[in-house]
Formats: C-alpha cells, structure tokens, sequence
C-alpha cells in the first residue's frame, strides 16, 4: 500500500473568484438580507486565507507555518459559526469543506463533501469536490472510493493541467492497491498533459519520480532510474519531492523506498569515484531503514530485499572499477645499460 501523492487543495482555489457567483445588487441584498450576510463572510474568510498564504510564503519553517495555520482555523470558525454547513450555499459549504480538509481534518471534510456532493452543486464546485474527496479517502486509506472521486473530478475538468494532477493522483492510487499497469498508464497519461513550464513549476517532477518507483517495482529498475534522471534535470535538488506541504508518503516509511531509488540513481550519475560511494552507502541505508520499518505484510517489502542485495553488489563492482581508472600507473623497471 505505498505510495506518495500531490495535494489538490493548496489554497489557491479559496481565493479564487471561480466559485463565487456575481455579487448582489443592493435591490438584491434589500430582498434576500442573506445575501449581504453570505458576501460578508466569504470576504473575511478569504482575507484570512490570504493572510494565511502570506504568513506561510514569508516564513517556512515550522513555527512559521504553525503560525499561517492559525488564519485557516479562523476563516474554518468563522464560516462554522455563520452557519455555512446548513447554508442553502454551495460555495459557503464547499469553502468550509475545503478548510477542514487544508486543515488535516477529513472526517470532519469528508461527510460535508459527501452530502453537498449528494445535493448536485454546479459542475465547477463538484469538480472541486470530488477532488478535494478523492484525497480525503486517501488519506484514510479508502483506495477504490478515491479512484472513482477522481475519475469523476476527470470528468468534470476541462483544462489539462489540473486533469494531469487528477490523473498522477489517480494513478497513485492504483500503485496502492497494487495495480502496477495501471499505475504506470496513468503517470504516463498525466506526463503527456504537462508543458515543459508546468514541469518546472507545478507537479511533472513528482509524476516523474512516481512514474520511476512504479517502473522499479514493475521490475524494471533502469527505467525507473531513467525517470529519476529525467526528473532531475528539471529539478536537480530534489526540492518538489522533498515538500512535505503538497506530498505525503502512504505509508509513511515509503519515503525510505523513495530516497533510496534517488539515491541510486545518482550514484549511476556521479563521475567521482567519492560521490558514488557517498550515494551507494545513502541508498543502501534507506533500503534498510524501509526494510527496518516495513510491516511483515508490505507488499514490497520482498522487492525492497532484492534491490539490497542488488544495490551492494553493483556498488561493490563499480567502486572496484573506479579504484583501477584512478590507481597509478606502475612505473617502469629500471636498469641499468651495457658497460
């Protein structure tokens, strides 16, 4: 049951006007008072988001983001205690929805998402929805439900950037109930949706890196380095991969199978016979550390046996082959000439 995902709901859409209908007239306003009071709360909610989203982009480490926290469990209170969960609303129970999920909190999310889904909101609210459920049954370990969450978000989404996002969550899902063909399929169907710019600034990279594991436990581990390789051409450092705000492990000790297979691949890459063995001695660490940590029910877990046993011989045979490219050349015997 291993696997990583992106997380859809990043914030961006709280502040978006895409959900939010026209804004009332005041001849409006003067016959349904409710209106005014649903303007109201969605404008102070998402200055709070939008608080939220600066106090977090100013300062990443930890006390910093416990402190942007405190804005979403405002505008979360402020929608509750305005009455958004029993609104006639779409857009006020999806906004409150939406911040229990930012939140962390899918059993709270996940019956709102489940009855407003049930109540037909508009097509770009359900499609929101059904995202934003997909991951909660994720996160709660809930894998055919989250694959047919998603495969109805694919077909209300038109643009391809987030259909590319859909669908390599999709396909994480398939690589957790074991469905590795399928799993690869839908890396693939995601990478064929993203433009070079979107691979370096959204989610490509982390397709690829999925894409690299699901190729490995397919059996193939060159190609799964291959994609690693590729992956880090369009980021070198590891960064997106490394951002525990838009991707999780399921389960958690899948980051050691991960970091291992990165591992690997770069030491392939390295020229120096120094930092290869660096990378090696990384990647086979990780392995035992996956091996350490995995249940005795892990279906990978006897892969991960194999790829030790692999990773220290191909390293025992290339740091040899490096040893005789960098010794010395003997010197010649000397001697001495015919007297």
């Amino acid at each position: 049951m291993s696997r990583a995902i992106v997380l859809l709901a990043a914030g961006a859409i709280l502040l978006g006007a895409p959900l939010a209908s026209a804004a009332p007239s005041r001849w409006a306003k003067a016959r349904h008072p409710e209106l005014e009071q649903r303007e109201s709360l969605l404008a102070e909610a998402d200055a709070l988001v939008a608080k939220y989203r600066h106090a977090r982009h100013v300062q990443k480490d930890g006390d910093g983001m416990a402190a942007a926290r405190i804005y979403l469990e405002k505008a979360r209170d402020l929608l509750a205690e305005g009455g958004a969960e029993r609104s006639r609303d779409p857009t006020l129970r999806y906004r409150l929805a939406q911040l229990q999920h930012l939140l962390g909190d899918d059993e709270k999310a996940l019956p709102l998402l489940e009855v407003l889904l049930r109540d037909n909101p508009p097509a770009p609210i359900r499609a929101l929805a059904y995202g934003d459920l997909a991951v909660c049954y994720a996160r709660l370990g809930r894998h055919e439900d989250e694959i047919k969450a998603y495969g109805e978000a694919l077909k209300l989404t038109p643009y391809s950037t987030q259909r590319a996002t859909l669908l390599a969550n999709r396909a994480e899902a398939y690589m957790a109930l074991g469905d590795i063909t399928a799993a690869i399929e839908g890396y693939r169907a995601s990478l064929s949706g993203r433009s070079s710019i979107d691979m370096l600034r959204r989610y490509g990279v982390t397709t690829l890196w999925g894409l690299g594991i699901a190729l490995d436990r397919s059996g193939d581990l060159d190609a799964g380095i291959e994609a690693l390789r590729l992956a880090r051409t369009y980021d070198p450092l590891d960064k997106l991969i490394k951002n525990e705000n838009s991707w999780f492990f399921d389960p958690p000790h899948d980051k050691y199978y991960y970091r291992a297979i990165g591992h690997w691949s770069a030491a392939r890459a390295a020229d120096l016979g120094a930092a290869q063995a660096e990378h090696y001695a990384q990647a086979i660490g990780a392995l035992e550390e996956y091996i350490a940590s995995a249940p005795t029910e892990d279906p990978w877990l006897p892969m991960a046996r194999v790829r030790l046993r692999q990773c220290e011989k191909e390293r025992d045979i290339r740091l040899r082959s490096a040893k005789r490219k960098t010794a010395p050349a003997p010197r010649p015997a000397s001697g001495k000439g015919l007297q």
